[in-house]
């Protein structure tokens, strides 16, 4: 019997129990949901004992094998219940086949009970290419910690693409280049995860301007300087405009920035280093370059740079005065101590601010002389000159290559400044080197700071582009929404294997996977060019870049192999095989991405059949299906491309809705307008955009553990499971979860997060009118246009949020009365949730509620002192949160006045009211 028998006809694949007819399902189809819920309908196909007599299935039509179920159900079940799959010799056959010896079974329940799910998986996917000790080898990998290689995929599906790139290969080598591979997506997961840890070893924006301030006034003091000297006095505003600053001053200012750009790069990389890899390797690795960056500034410059007004900012006004301060408790010869590291930290921290103030020095300098020569140095004899430039190189090198900086070089009045790129210049003089022929001129230094600056802001490098007077650099470039687990062991065996697939040979010698694919890679040019391009037909040649009726999706056509290889190699999927290349190269599919910005959400196979098109095939990422509404929505687009025969004259239309102030907002078809559409699209992704919504989304995803307790909930699919929930699992779950000491702050905090209702109050009033668009806020049942509104994908995840957070306060409330939640409430308290209880409690009173004021008073004791009826004090503005629990607030003055005020007795615990009162305002 199918996990929901309600549905009616089930999809193939769709999960089952299996057992005697005469038995009583109910039980076993509980257990069945449980496991669907914890361990996706994969684990079905893995035949778990679900109790009385009946077992897990699937339907025919299921994708993948035996082994991507049961590595699915050991995941959820973990050691504890592995017994509910059966025999334990043939589950290992199942996941290592004839490699499954005792030694392997061994290290396989070792990474089974560390939870080293990842390294599982990719040994069952290998255990066709490797012997059993090399099979031990892969079992006892593991990744750094907080980083999965095998976030999502079919271990059968690797072992496809696997096999195919390392057949040719002996074994030995299919093991070094196996575990190169993990080694390789470890070192980018570790990477992203440093690049996330950065920004929080920097001291926070919030005084960014501050610093700015510091700067600007700290640098124009010279020029105020000499503005007054010639006038002989404090200068009127005329005759500060008739002043000229001498012909050398461009190029004195400049390098005075150049200065303070290197102690700024010097303090970034460091800072780097640091957050890496620790104080000690960043004060050995990086003591040359401080060193260096020192000397760009005198003595008395330093003391410049550090004094100031009683209103200034406390920081130095150059970074170089904090690149002297480290050289100091940072000697060879000095042991480092928590008070260095404090004291090292505290400077360090101001590196990405520094960094963004010079930045943008350098940026407004170059843009106020416009491409303005720059005037003769204070030696009229030279072009100008940076003389620490040089020795800067010296101890750090080109982190970017000179021979490709093609950045035209600033103008110089002087005739022997440069003309040639530095490039141009390397390239006429290829045995020099490239520190004596660079220049300041080329402002390569100036790009070297915005590629220190780019870590901290989640990139490798900053991106550039050429122009005059200066490059365009942007170390924080726009980019689109992160995609969860970009770098996986799957992915990346997948952008070699598609490559393989269309004829590209692995080279015959390669130490590592990074040899391996880029031998790949280079081979694919010559196996695409013996496949060619596809023919598209006529009807469908300028449905490229179009967007799909009733959705967001722009339609991608695809042309020629190079292009399915890129789609699969990011989709994990088998669009990239030869065998549809040579489907669509004989005109027999078309195939397509549908994208949304520049994601790919799904890839379409289309064929022409008798009636016209069809959908033949239409998958998300990882193979997995799609929305049945998207489904819907282009399955009726595809058929809608064969030309149909007239048809009658339409009725003439009804009129349209027209809001309070006369404006048409409704179409007659019944659709919510584009616009409006549109602009509570761009609000939610703001909101899910907010920190607090991601916050939201882990506490959720903690939550949903106790659904499955070994599973590990992505936070969107969490926020979805909770949502599916009935009131009594709500319960249930809540439960469960406060015996586990679970953090009822958060999950308040969590509950408070209304993504789509806070989209929604962003709207304009008048729009918010609109088919009663508040609805979308509240409990009440939605009108069919609000229905398929919260059904569109970039809509559904606000939705889903809200949903969960009014369920599981509901959930709170049924819970008022249980001493369970008093208690985790008296642990950690604060002000609104206690309120909010307490209300709750006064309107509903249960057997074990103790009184907190006396009848018809409205001071409540403690301190801070409250009154029950102030308006802006915690216990009104608590009303909306109690409502929230299922109080009804409306009779709250009501029961003031026959009892009291009540709070549950747990709550107060032994220390009474005032102590729990005074702990929820610290």
């Amino acid at each position: 019997m199918p996990a929901d028998d309600r549905a009616g006809a089930h999809p193939p694949g769709a999960p089952v129990a299996v057992g005697p007819a005469d038995a009583t399902p109910e039980p076993a189809i509980d257990q069945l949901t449980v496991l669907v819920a914890g361990g996706t309908e994969v684990a079905a196909g893995a035949g778990v004992d679900l109790g009385h007599g009946f077992t897990s299935a699937r339907l025919a039509g299921a994708p993948g094998d035996r082994r991507d179920a049961v590595l699915a159900a050991l995941r959820f079940l973990s050691m504890q219940n592995a017994d509910r799959l059966g025999d334990r010799g043939a589950v290992l056959v199942s996941l290592f086949g004839l490699s499954a010896t005792k030694r392997v079974g061994a290290a396989a329940n070792e990474a089974i009970a560390e939870e080293r799910w990842a390294a599982l998986q990719l040994a069952s996917a290998v255990s066709d290419l490797l012997g059993p000790e090399q099979l031990e080898q892969v079992l006892g990998l593991r990744a750094p910690e907080g980083t999965d290689p095998f976030p999502r995929g079919a271990a059968s599906t690797l072992a496809d693409h696997l096999s195919r790139v390392l057949t040719r290969y002996q074994r030995p080598r299919r093991l070094a280049l196996i575990t190169s591979l993990w080694q390789q997506v470890c070192a980018q997961l570790l990477n992203r995860q440093r690049l996330a840890r950065l920004p929080t070893t920097q001291t926070t924006a919030d005084h960014l301007e501050r610093l700015r301030e510091r700067h600007q006034q700290h640098f124009d003091e010279p020029i105020v300087r000499m503005v007054t000297r010639a006038a002989i006095g404090t200068p009127t505003l005329a005759s500060a405009a008739r002043w000229r600053p001498p012909s050398y001053w461009p190029a004195k200012e400049l390098g005075r920035l150049l200065h303070d750009a290197i102690a700024a790069t010097a303090l970034l990389r460091f800072a780097r280093t640091m957050s890496d890899e620790g104080l000690p390797t960043a004060a050995r690795r990086h003591r040359d370059e401080l060193v260096a960056a020192n000397a760009c500034l005198t003595k008395a410059e330093r003391s410049a740079a550090a004094w100031r007004s009683k209103e200034a900012y406390e920081h130095p006004a150059r970074p170089g005065r904090y690149v002297h301060d480290l050289l100091q408790p940072l000697r060879p010869d000095r042991g480092i101590t928590r008070n260095t590291e404090t004291y090292v930290q505290e400077r360090v921290g101001l590196a990405r601010n520094y960094g963004v103030v010079v930045l943008d020095a350098i940026s407004e300098l170059l843009e106020r002389e416009n491409g303005q020569p720059l005037h003769d140095s204070w030696d009229n004899c030279k072009p100008w000159q940076a003389t620490r430039l040089r020795a800067w190189r010296a101890a750090t090198g080109f982190r970017r290559s000179p021979n490709g900086w093609e950045q035209p070089p600033l103008p110089d009045a002087h005739a022997e400044g440069p003309k040639e790129t530095l490039a141009q210049r390397l390239t006429e003089a290829p045995a020099a080197d490239p520190a004596t022929l660079e220049t300041p001129h080329d402002l390569l230094w100036y790009a070297d700071l915005a590629d220190a600056l780019a870590p901290f802001y989640g990139n490798e490098t900053a991106t550039v582009r050429h122009a005059r007077p200066g490059p365009e650099l942007s170390y924080n470039p726009p980019a689109p929404r992160p995609e969860p687990n970009e770098d996986s062991v799957p992915l990346a065996a997948a952008a070699t294997a598609q490559l393989v697939a269309f004829g590209a040979s692995p080279p015959q010698r390669c130490r590592s996977w990074a040899e391996l694919a880029e031998g790949v890679s280079s081979d694919a040019t010559v196996a695409e060019a013996s496949t060619g391009t596809f023919p598209i037909p006529p009807e469908l040649s300028n449905v490229d870049k179009e967007t799909v009726p009733e959705t967001a999706l722009r339609i991608e056509l695809g042309r020629d192999p190079r292009q399915l290889a890129e789609w699969s190699s990011y989709m994990g999927n088998c669009i990239g095989e030869s065998w549809y290349a040579d489907q669509a190269h004989k005109g027999q599919c078309v195939l397509m991405a549908l994208r949304d910005d520049d994601r790919i959400v799904a890839n379409l196979d289309i064929r022409r059949r008798t009636s016209g098109w069809q959908v033949h095939e239409l998958r998300a990422r990882f193979n997995d299906t799609v929305a049945p509404e998207l489904e819907e929505q282009v399955g009726r687009w595809v058929r809608s491309l064969t030309p149909k025969p007239p048809t009658p004259e339409p009725a003439p239309p009804e009129p349209r809705v027209r809001s309070r102030d006369g404006a048409s907002h409704r179409s007659t078809d019944g659709r919510l307008p584009t616009a409006l559409v549109r602009a509570l699209t761009a609000e939610v992704d703001r909101t899910l955009a907010e920190s607090r919504t991601t916050t939201a989304r882990q506490t959720y995803a903690t939550l949903a553990r106790g659904l499955a307790p070994h599973a590990d909930f992505d936070p969107t699919a969490a926020v979805v499971a909770l949502k599916r929930l009935d009131p009594t699992e709500h319960v249930d779950l809540l439960r469960r979860a406060l015996a586990t000491d679970l953090d009822v702050p958060a999950l308040w905090r969590a509950t408070g997060v209304r993504p789509l209702a806070a989209a929604v109050a962003r709207l304009d009033p008048a729009v918010q009118e609109h088919d009663r668009l508040t609805t979308l806020t509240e409990e009440a049942p939605l009108p069919r246009t609000l229905r398929a509104l919260v059904r569109r994908p970039e809509i559904a995840p606000a939705y889903a949020m809200d949903v969960a957070a009014r369920a599981t306060r509901r959930a709170m409330g049924k819970l008022a009365g249980d001493d369970t939640l008093a208690r985790a409430v008296a642990r950690h308290p604060s002000p609104e949730l206690v309120c909010a209880l307490i209300i709750r409690t006064t309107c509903a009173p249960t057997a074990n509620s103790a009184p907190l004021t006396p009848p018809g008073t409205t001071s409540v004791p403690g301190f801070p002192t409250t009154d029950l009826l102030d308006e802006q004090g915690p216990w009104q503005q608590a009303l909306p949160a109690a409502a929230d629990l299922g109080a009804q607030v409306e009779s709250f003055n009501q029961h003031l006045s026959e009892h009291g005020l009540l709070a549950p007795a747990a709550l107060l615990r032994k220390d009474g009211w005032p102590a729990l009162w005074q702990r929820a305002h610290r």
